[in-house]
C-alpha cells in the first residue's frame, strides 16, 4: 500500500480512537475538535505524499475545504511535511498544537495542547524525531534537533532541547529525564 492511502487508514483509525467504539460518538464526531485537526492533517498530508512539491501550489483550489474543517476544529499547525505514524492524539486542541514540517514523530503520539514540536536554527529531516508512545503534556515543547526515544512521557510546560532515552519521564526548562518509567 502506499504511502498517501496509509494516511487514509491511519485517520480511520484514529477517529475510531476519538469515538472511543461507541456507535452514537460518530453523530457528533464533526463537532469534536481533535477530529477537525487530525482530519485536516491527514487530508493535508495524503495529498501531499501524491502531488508532492506542487501540493503547496493546488493547496490554494481546496482553500475552501480546509477553512470550513478550520471552522469545525481548532488553532492547528501540523505541516503536511511532518511525518505522524498511526495513532495521533490532541487531547485539548483548543491550546493549540504546532509541527515542523522536518519532524518525523512515530506510532501512537499524544499531545496534549499547547504543544511545540518545532526546531532551532538549521534543522533538516531527521534531525527531529519523536519515538513511538510519546505523550507531550500541557504547554510541553520539543525543539530540534533531538531524538526522543519511545514511550517517553514530556511533563506539562518541558522543553527539549536534547535527546531523550526510552523509557523515561522528562521535566523541568530545559527538560531533563527524572526516572525511567
Amino acid at each position: 500500500m502506499t504511502e498517501a492511502a496509509s494516511q487514509l487508514r491511519y485517520l480511520a483509525h484514529e477517529l475510531r480512537l476519538i469515538t472511543g467504539g461507541k456507535p452514537i460518538r460518530w453523530l457528533i464526531l464533526f463537532f469534536e475538535p481533535s477530529a477537525g485537526v487530525v482530519i485536516s492533517y491527514r487530508i493535508d498530508r495524503f495529498f501531499f505524499l501524491i502531488f508532492g512539491d506542487y501540493w503547496t501550489l493546488l493547496r490554494i483550489a481546496a482553500f475552501p475545504v480546509f477553512f470550513l474543517l478550520r471552522l469545525l476544529s481548532c488553532r492547528h499547525e501540523l505541516c503536511w511535511r511532518a511525518d505522524f505514524g498511526k495513532g495521533l492524539r490532541i487531547l485539548h486542541p483548543t491550546l493549540g498544537v504546532v509541527a515542523a514540517g522536518e519532524a518525523v514523530v512515530g506510532e501512537d503520539c499524544t499531545l496534549c495542547g499547547g504543544n511545540s514540536i518545532g526546531m532551532r536554527k538549521g534543522l533538516q529531516r531527521g534531525d527531529l524525531i519523536l519515538g513511538n508512545r510519546v505523550f507531550m503534556g500541557i504547554n510541553s515543547c520539543v525543539l530540534g534537533p533531538a531524538r526522543i526515544g519511545n514511550r517517553v512521557m514530556i511533563g506539562a510546560g518541558a522543553i527539549v532541547i536534547s535527546d531523550l532515552a526510552d523509557d523515561c519521564v522528562a521535566v523541568g526548562v530545559p527538560a531533563v529525564p527524572n526516572e525511567k518509567l
